[in-house]
C-alpha cells in the first residue's frame, strides 16, 4: 500500500471517531475548566504569570486567547486539539515507517488513534487537560520525524515550539538532537535560527504586558512550593510518577501474569496451533487488566536497548525512538499505560520494544498478539464510553456533554447562576469549576486556578483567605468534587477548615441544590 492510501485511511478512520468521540472524553468541571477558561481571562486583560500562576508553557494558553478573539466558544479549542491529534497521527504513521513495512505502520497507527488519542482518561489527546502539554507532545513527535528524516530546520522549529509548551521534555529532546546531529555529523550552524521562533512569539506577550523579573521570581516560587507538596506526592504516587514499593509489587505480580499468558501462547503457536494459540490469549487476557499489562516496559525497554547494545544489534534510529519514547512516557515510568501521563508515549514505547524483542521471536504471532492485547483494550475504551454516558448541555459558549449521573445537579447549579446572579455581581466555585464562570462571562480574581488540596499547600491557607477578603466576591457555590486523587475526600472537612470558617462568618448560605448530591450556595454579608 502506498503512503496517500494510508494516509487517507488513518484520515477517514479519524474523522469518523472523531464524531463519535467528540466532546464525550474527560471531564469538563475538572479536567477542562481551567483550560476553557484561562484563556478568556487573557482576553478580559489578564496576564500569564502576573495576574494568572502558570503551571505549564505559556504558549497553549496564548494561541487560544487569540482563538477566543474570533469568538469565545468551546468548539474553537475542541477542534484545535483535534488538529493538532490528527497530525500527530499522521507524524507517528511517518515515523514508524523508518521501522516497519508500510501497511503495518498504517495499523499500528489505527491502534495508537484507538487506545491513546482517543483515551477515556484524562490524558486525552483531544480533550487535553493541558494545551500547552499537547503542543509539547506535538512538537517531540515533529523533533523526532525531523531527526529521521533529516530536516534540521523543522527540528529547531519543533525544539522551539517544546520550549515554550513543555519545558521538561526540552532538556532530553534537546541534548538527544544535538548529539545524535553530531554523531551523524550533520552541519546545522544557520538552522538553529530557528529554535528563536516560538519563545520570540512568547517573548513578545511578556513585554507587552510589562511582565517583571518579579513576577517571574514569584511564579517560580510558588511552582517550588508546588513540587514540595504533599498533595502532588500523593497525586503523582497514584499515576506511577514516583516508586511506591506496593504498587511496584502490583506491577511486578502483574508482568509475571502477563508473561505467562503469553508463554502458553507462543508454546501453542510452536505447535502448530496457531487458533487455539490465539483463543487460549484472548482467554487467559481477560484475567489480567490489560490496560495495565505493560506497567514496567519502561523498565523492559532500557534492559533490552542494554542488551542489544552489548550484542551491537540495535541501528542508531532504534536508540533515537527509545530515547523519545523514554522521554514521553518518564513522567509515569513505573506504570507505562495510556491512562496517565504516558499515554503520550505509550504506543511508541511498546512498539520500540516489538521492535526489539522481534529479533529472537517469530514475527507474526508477536505482531498478532500485540494488536490482540490492544484491540482488547479499545474494547475496554468503547466499553467505558457505553456505559458512562454523557448527556449533552447547550449553553452560549457551545455543547458541553456532562456524565448523565450529574448533568440534573449541573444544570440545576447553572440555573441558579442564571437568574439569581446579577450581571454586576460575581461568583467562584470550590474546589473547582470555572467552566461555570466561561459560561456565564464572570471575571475570577484569584492567583490559584482552583482551590484543591494542591492549591492550599502551594499558596497557603492563610494567604487564600487574605485574598478572599482582598478580591470579595458575591457568591461561593460549593460544587461536590471529591478530592481524594490528592489525598484528602473534602473541601472543608479534611482541608481548608479555616478557610471555610471564614466563608460561614462572612457569608450566608442561600441555596442548596440537591440531587444525589448537594450544591452549596453562598452570598456574602452586607
Amino acid at each position: 500500500m502506498t503512503d496517500k492510501k494510508n494516509i487517507l485511511i488513518i484520515t477517514i478512520l479519524f474523522i469518523l471517531i472523531s464524531i463519535f468521540f467528540y466532546l464525550k472524553t474527560g471531564n469538563f468541571l475538572i479536567d477542562f475548566s481551567r483550560e476553557s477558561y484561562i484563556p478568556y481571562q487573557l482576553k478580559e486583560d489578564k496576564t500569564l504569570i502576573k495576574d494568572i500562576f502558570l503551571i505549564y508553557g505559556a504558549f497553549g494558553y496564548i494561541i487560544n486567547s487569540i482563538l477566543y478573539s474570533i469568538k469565545i466558544n468551546l468548539n474553537l479549542l475542541i477542534i484545535e486539539a483535534h488538529i493538532i491529534s490528527y497530525l500527530i497521527c499522521i507524524l507517528f504513521y511517518f515515523i514508524l515507517n523508518k521501522f516497519f513495512a508500510k501497511k503495518l505502520s498504517c495499523v499500528l497507527t489505527i491502534i495508537f488513534l484507538l487506545t491513546s488519542i482517543f483515551s477515556n482518561s484524562t490524558f486525552s489527546f483531544v480533550l487535553p487537560y493541558s494545551y500547552s502539554t499537547l503542543w509539547g507532545v506535538f512538537g517531540a513527535y515533529l523533533a523526532l520525524f525531523s531527526l529521521l528524516y533529516s530536516k534540521n530546520k523543522l527540528l529547531f522549529l519543533s525544539l522551539g515550539l517544546i520550549f515554550v509548551s513543555k519545558i521538561e521534555y526540552f532538556i532530553p529532546i534537546f541534548l538527544i538532537s544535538i548529539f545524535y546531529l553530531i554523531y551523524r555529523k550533520e552541519k546545522f550552524t544557520k538552522d538553529w535560527l530557528f529554535i528563536l521562533i516560538f519563545p520570540s512569539f512568547c517573548l513578545i506577550y511578556f513585554l507587552i504586558n510589562k511582565i517583571e523579573f518579579i513576577d517571574i521570581q514569584k511564579n517560580f516560587f510558588y511552582i517550588k512550593e508546588m513540587l514540595k507538596s504533599k498533595s502532588l506526592t500523593y497525586l503523582y504516587k497514584g499515576l506511577g510518577c514516583y516508586f511506591n514499593f506496593d504498587y511496584f509489587k502490583y506491577n511486578l505480580l502483574l508482568t509475571i501474569k502477563t508473561f505467562f499468558i503469553f508463554l502458553i501462547s507462543f508454546i501453542l503457536y510452536k505447535f502448530k496451533k496457531p487458533i487455539c494459540s490465539y483463543i487460549a490469549l484472548i482467554i487467559l487476557l481477560c484475567f489480567i487488566n490489560t490496560n495495565f499489562a505493560f506497567n514496567l516496559a519502561g523498565f523492559l525497554a532500557i534492559i533490552l536497548t542494554i542488551l542489544n547494545i552489548r550484542k551491537k544489534s540495535i541501528t542508531k534510529e532504534e536508540i533515537l525512538l527509545f530515547a523519545f519514547s523514554i522521554t514521553l512516557c518518564s513522567k509515569s515510568i513505573f506504570a507505562i499505560n495510556s491512562l496517565n501521563y504516558a499515554n503520550f508515549g505509550y504506543c511508541l514505547i511498546i512498539y520500540y520494544i516489538y521492535l526489539q524483542i522481534q529479533k529472537n521471536i517469530d514475527k507474526k504471532w508477536l505482531i498478532n498478539s500485540l494488536i490482540l492485547v490492544f484491540i482488547l483494550n479499545f474494547m475496554g475504551n468503547l466499553g467505558y464510553f457505553l456505559t458512562n454516558k454523557k448527556e449533552k448541555f447547550k449553553t452560549v459558549i457551545g455543547n458541553l456533554y456532562i456524565n448523565k449521573n450529574e448533568i440534573k445537579l449541573f444544570k440545576s447549579t447553572n440555573k441558579f447562576i442564571e437568574k439569581n446572579i446579577k450581571q454586576n455581581e460575581t461568583f467562584i466555585v470550590l474546589p473547582e469549576g470555572q467552566i461555570f464562570n466561561l459560561i456565564h462571562k464572570k471575571p475570577y480574581n484569584y492567583y490559584n486556578s482552583t482551590f484543591t488540596p494542591l492549591d492550599f499547600e502551594t499558596f497557603k491557607e492563610e494567604n487564600i483567605i487574605k485574598n478572599l477578603q482582598k478580591n470579595k466576591t458575591d457568591y461561593i457555590i460549593f460544587y461536590p468534587r471529591n478530592t481524594q486523587d490528592y489525598g484528602k475526600n473534602t473541601i472543608c472537612y479534611d482541608y481548608a477548615v479555616d478557610f471555610c470558617k471564614y466563608i460561614i462568618d462572612n457569608y450566608r448560605q442561600v441555596a442548596n441544590i440537591k440531587d444525589g448530591n448537594n450544591v452549596l450556595i453562598f452570598k456574602i454579608k452586607k
